[in-house]
């Protein structure tokens, strides 16, 4: 075995460079595959370090080969193989061993919870709570040394951040925030009594919560996260916090948002009527699609004092059966005569079924041709004539918009371009997909576009900004508003009022 002796000897004095080039001379001897003890964990080494992700099965069967033989480290290296080969075939990891980065932090890969302490023994890995409580130790140490340097990293808008909190400050922060947030400055922090595991807040700042202890090093049942978050006092994001497993995950999955956070300087809240106090009324419908072959749920709003020969504007929106939020604020604009009355018509998204992504086959371009199709014969030609016959709503395209958010605002986006003809408003909030082939958007005749991202949820705010960049590029008709909040059912029916006044009200709303 003189060759791959000589390899290895190379590699272990190899620069980077030529490293994967030495390995892949490795990879053709078959030598390899019969390696054993010391040998075979200096192989695995080098495959683990310089060969590609498709070759850690090779490197981690050489670790446990040399495991096998009592070769010290090579359990360890066998776990770490072994763990990065279940999260690249979609699975968590066994042992814990693959660190993750996560909105600044380092975070533990999920976990399947099938290794215990004493099998993480037997491979010379440290126990879970210890590998957990190193993982938050260097967490800490970078959150307080961005604390004292101020300001934010380059090119981020928010990040954590650590002032060392002792508990009787957290409690009296309490007495006066009992729900849990205060802000110093352009620094947010969060507190959430619990007595499991550990808490996470979401949606907008996944971050793992640290446990804040006595003076005397005793537990409590406090924990605590600190964000820098730019222009924190124009922000508005609602805010739940979620209890976590041993395993560090939510128990029961992602639990309510029943909070909210608004900034000093935030734009003011705007009024809501509550489901049972509605000026106008809000109704479901089922409508047998021939283009979709189902039947399909429709919610529908008509606006106090609606006749079927009113012949109001008229927003066809996605997502119908999350459309109530929306509904109690346009009733309320519309009872303040904030914005002129509006029939609101919604039909729910796909039903979710194995592959949980119906909703985004039907809403976006260039996944499935041939659902895509059919989505949009059902919503611009079925959905409009039912709408127009059964409600009067208006056939007149400077009184028609298209609404969504997310891939809702992507198929808003679509379908406004490719039906320009019909929409004389695009409404499309938080956007996932930038301009790109899948939307050929032609400024002739375009209708007007009413944009909407926060600066809290970097993918979306990305796409959108890119948006408004290339309608101003192409001097298409358009208006982009940016918040401070993150991917939040908040910003979405706050804007959605604003957006309406701006396309039909006489005095549009700031």
């Amino acid at each position: 075995m003189s060759a791959i002796n000589d390899l290895l000897a190379q590699l272990e004095g190899a620069d980077p460079e030529a490293a994967p080039l030495l390995v892949q001379q490795m990879l053709q001897l078959e030598e390899l595959t019969q390696l054993q003890g010391a040998d075979a964990l200096r192989a695995s080494r080098a495959l683990a370090i310089f060969a590609g992700p498709q070759q850690l099965p090779i490197a981690g069967e050489l670790a446990g080969r040399a495991h096998q033989a009592g070769i010290p480290g090579a359990g360890a290296l066998f776990a770490e193989c072994a763990d990065k080969v279940s999260l690249m075939t979609g699975r968590p990891q066994r042992f814990g061993t693959v660190i993750l980065e996560h909105q600044g932090d380092m975070v533990m890969a999920p976990l399947d919870g099938v290794a215990d302490d004493e099998m993480r023994h037997a491979f010379g890995l440290p126990s879970l709570a210890e590998m957990r409580n190193n993982v938050e130790q260097r967490n800490r140490q970078r959150a307080q040394e961005r604390y004292e340097n101020e300001g934010l990293p380059p090119g981020q808008r928010f990040c954590r951040i650590w002032t060392s909190p002792n508990a009787e400050e957290l409690r009296s922060g309490l007495e006066q925030h009992p729900d849990g947030a205060w802000a110093d400055g352009d620094d947010l922090t969060l507190v959430y009594r619990s007595e499991g595991f550990g808490a996470i807040p979401g949606p907008v700042f996944e971050l793992p919560m640290w446990n804040v202890s006595e003076s005397n090093g005793t537990p409590t049942d406090l924990w605590c996260v600190q964000v820098r978050i730019d222009r924190l006092d124009e922000a508005v994001f609602g805010y739940g916090f979620w209890e976590l497993d041993q395993n560090g995950m939510p128990i029961g999955g992602r639990g309510p948002v029943d909070r909210r956070y608004r900034g000093k300087n935030a734009p003011t809240e705007l009024p809501s009527h509550d489901d049972d106090g509605l000026a106008g009324s809000l109704t479901t419908h089922e409508f047998n699609s021939s283009a979709l072959r189902e039947n399909r749920r429709i919610k529908v709003y008509l606006p106090p004092g609606h006749s079927p020969d009113s012949n109001l504007p008229v927003i066809y929106s996605t997502d119908g059966n999350m459309i109530e939020p929306y509904i109690r604020r346009l009733d309320a604009a519309i009872a303040n005569q904030a914005i002129p009355p509006v029939v609101v018509i919604a039909p729910h998204a796909a039903p979710m079924d194995h592959t949980g992504n119906e909703r985004a086959l039907e809403y976006l371009p260039g996944f499935d041709d041939q659902r895509f199709d059919r989505h949009q014969r059902f919503f611009v030609d079925e959905l409009s004539q039912w709408s127009e016959e059964e409600f009067g709503v208006s056939d007149a395209r400077e009184f028609r918009a298209i609404f969504g958010c997310s891939d809702g605002a992507g198929h808003a986006l679509a379908t406004g371009s490719m039906h320009r003809g019909r929409y004389g408003h695009c409404i499309a909030f938080s956007a996932g997909m930038p301009p790109g082939e899948q939307i050929a958007w032609n400024a002739d005749g375009a209708p007007f576009v009413h944009l909407c991202a926060g600066t809290l949820e970097p993918g979306f705010h990305q796409a959108t900004e890119a948006w408004a960049a290339w309608l101003h590029f192409h001097s298409s008709p358009h208006h982009f508003t940016e918040r401070v909040c993150g991917h939040d059912l908040i910003q979405w029916i706050e804007e959605l009022p604003k957006s309406i006044a701006r396309a039909w009200g006489q005095d549009p709303m700031t």
